[in-house]
């Protein structure tokens, strides 16, 4: 058997696998507990809803339950006159069983006593900010309590400890090796025992695509902060306002994402959901490659299907999106002012982009074995002490030189680019409101390319050639992948679709859903009384 010792970070790695290993044995041994049982009262309608709730949203996946929980939270505490909030907590249970978030019969009913506590602890919090510290908004002292207590429940249900470990992991990994020198922007002036706190929020957003939220209520719990003392509470989370504003915290997080590669392989092997991977000999150097040789394998077959499902969610939605503004704008602004449809640039708008788009993924390529193999070495050279020269190392920013030169010629490009769309459409005969809608259409599709080809280069550790016409692509519509950036960001923080479905469906929906289900329980109560 080839067995090497292994590194710190090594040592790191078994205890996480042997930590999560007790905490899912413990688990097993809860399964005998008495479950909250929800009546099936407009499941389908509920699930539904949202659905559709969340396709308003641009989300990862892992964040919609605590995002519900949000939801729940808004709609039943009040920021405005201190309310009893008793039963709150069976309520939010009912609501996110029936629409499909939590699996009927699967939560302890000692878990409602839990939340009950959780809820009065952090609503406390907010009212002795309001009614002691005048100098905090009402608005920021809301969403204070809203991120942490939203993120703690679903702890509840779903427990942080896989996340929290892997956080740990990383964080020790790159502590190792970081130069915050070249990162950190001295105009500032970060004080250096900030640093830790920075790499943690990076980690979080580039590795686990956590939002603030999740970020504040993990820091919350690493820096031992409690509800009790307000004055802590507040400077702790004035102070994370801070510091993920910075434009440093950007950088550390692009940083990250660019070298985080073999982190995200370690992750899918250890930290995930249960998997045989935790029962392996760690100081067995050959099953350990055998186990990161298979899971990558495993990783590009997963990134390629995200990939082409992405492709066609992306083009779902320009074509929809386009068919209602084709009907709400172009065609109406058509008839007003020429007093006929101009069939050409409509089906131009149409088409083209959602085209654009399918083109543009057949350039996409896939890392090849070179980066398989830097991935396996670099990991290896985490796990175990120094051997042929795998001491992990980091990548950063290459230095351009002549900065001002490249700028100039940049936004020269980009000026370019637009001013030859502009004669081309021009040419076709596209009016004003036709051209804007084409040029938006267009740069969002390339933005939604973009995104999808950084689901590949998050597994790069070697960068992949894409090749000439890659190049040519990626020269051409730079500009356009800015303006659909910029976009899709103030899209996102509007977010008008998902507000209106808050106000109009929402909130009468649920409260609906709740009387006819506290009906249903009368009904039944009086008929046992006449047993």
């Amino acid at each position: 058997m080839n067995k090497s010792n292994t590194t710190e970070l090594g040592d790191l790695l078994k205890q996480s696998t042997k930590n999560i290993s007790s905490y899912d044995t413990y688990l097993q041994s809860t399964k005998h507990e008495e479950t909250v049982h929800v009546s099936n009262v407009a499941n389908v309608i509920l699930f539904a809803y949202e659905q559709l709730r969340n396709a308003s949203e641009n989300i990862e996946d892992h964040l919609l339950l605590q995002r519900a929980i949000l939801r729940f939270y808004k709609r039943n505490l009040s920021f405005i006159n201190k309310r009893d909030q008793t039963k709150l907590a069976e309520e939010l249970i009912i609501e996110l069983t029936q629409a499909e978030y939590l699996a009927n019969d699967t939560i302890p009913v000692s878990m409602i006593a839990k939340l009950d506590d959780l809820i009065g602890e952090y609503y406390q919090v907010f009212w002795k900010i309001r009614d002691k510290h005048a100098d905090v908004s009402v608005e920021k002292a809301e969403k204070w309590v809203l991120d942490i207590l939203s993120v703690k429940s679903e702890q509840l249900f779903n427990n942080p400890i896989r996340i929290l470990s892997f956080a740990h992991f990383a964080h020790a990994h790159f502590t190792k090796l970081i130069d915050y020198k070249t990162i950190i922007l001295p105009e500032e002036s970060i004080d250096a025992s900030d640093y830790p706190t920075l790499l943690y929020i990076g980690i979080h957003k580039a590795l686990l695509k956590s939002d603030d939220a999740n970020i504040r209520s993990g820091l919350l719990d690493l820096y031992s902060v409690g509800s009790t003392k307000t004055a802590h509470f507040i400077e702790f989370n004035t102070k994370y306002d801070q510091l993920s504003a910075l434009r440093s915290a950007v950088r550390l997080s692009r940083f990250i994402n660019k070298n985080g590669a073999p982190l995200r392989i370690l992750r899918s092997a250890f930290f995930e959901q249960k998997n045989d991977n935790l029962a392996i000999d760690l100081h067995n150097q050959s099953q350990l490659m055998n186990v990161i040789e298979q899971q990558i394998d495993k990783e590009y077959q997963a990134v390629r299907k995200s990939v082409n499902n992405g492709v066609i969610k992306s083009i779902l939605f320009l074509l929809i999106t386009k068919a209602i503004i084709g009907m709400l704008v172009e065609i109406p602004y058509d008839i007003v002012v020429t007093g006929s449809i101009i069939i050409v640039p409509l089906i131009i708008n149409l088409l083209f982009p959602p085209l654009f788009l399918a083109l543009t993924a057949l350039t996409f390529k896939l890392p090849g074995e070179p980066n398989k193999k830097a991935l396996t070495k670099y990991i290896m050279g985490m796990v175990y002490k120094e051997s042929e020269g795998r001491t992990p190392t980091l990548k950063y920013a290459e230095s351009t030189g002549n900065t001002l030169v490249f700028n100039i010629i940049y936004i020269a490009v980009f000026l370019g680019v637009f001013y030859l769309v502009s004669t081309r459409l021009i040419a076709l005969d596209f009016n004003i409101v036709q051209a804007v809608i084409f040029i938006i259409f267009l740069s969002t599709a390339s933005f939604l390319g973009y995104r999808l080809t950084l689901q590949i280069k998050e597994l790069e550790l070697v960068n992949t050639s894409q090749g000439f016409i890659a190049l040519i692509r990626d020269f051409l519509y730079a500009p356009f992948i800015f303006v659909g950036q910029k976009i899709s960001y103030r899209f996102g923080q509007l977010n008008i679709m998902a507000q209106i479905l808050d106000v109009v469906i929402d909130l009468p929906l649920k409260t609906i859903v709740r009387l006819v289900r506290q009906w249903m329980v009368f009904l039944n109560n009086k008929k046992d009384e006449l047993l």
